[in-house]
């Protein structure tokens, strides 16, 4: 059971555009904290310790995401944010503190939100020839500082946060 629902996951990561990836590593890390949050209040430290990295990793994923050349101040907004992000769950991990746990989920929501309404065909009904090519590879991305994940082994990484978040 646990290797078909490994593949199904595989083949849902390798089947979606650029942006519906990039949502689904936002759900992902919002899931760890959560989940993370539950664990603070039962007093698990190691599996708190342990979801916190998860949400670290795949907040990396998302900086290394970035394209600063393209993105402009988007993309640096955006990179600062991350950093925030990883710096604020460093500081809740070392204090057991569920309220900047709170405070980087509702970042992280907000910023996800965002690109899954940019990640919709509506978002624009009639793009210009030139976007045309950046929207059949993920809708939005561009505009939005965002390359495609890594190849290689971030894209493992990337699939490894995404899978660990569906179990």
């Amino acid at each position: 059971m646990q290797k078909a629902a490994q593949a199904y996951i595989q083949t849902q990561v390798n089947t979606v555009t650029q942006g519906d990836l990039v949502v689904m590593l936002f759900d992902g890390c919002i899931k760890f904290l959560r989940q993370a949050k539950e664990a603070m209040t039962a007093k698990d430290y190691a599996r708190k310790g342990v979801l916190i990295s998860k949400a670290l990793d795949v907040i990396a994923e998302l900086q290394s995401s970035l394209n600063l050349q393209k993105g402009g101040e988007v993309a640096e907004n955006l990179s600062k944010l991350y950093l925030l992000c990883s710096t604020k769950l460093l500081m809740a991990n070392m204090n057991m503190d569920q309220g900047i746990v709170d405070q980087v989920v509702n970042m992280l929501s907000g910023v996800r939100d965002a690109f899954a309404q940019i990640n919709t065909p509506e978002f624009v009904p009639q793009a210009p020839a030139s976007m045309q090519q950046a929207r059949s590879s993920g809708p939005g991305l561009a505009t939005a500082g965002m390359a495609a994940p890594s190849a290689g082994a971030p894209v493992h990484k990337a699939f490894a946060a995404y899978s660990q978040a569906k179990k």
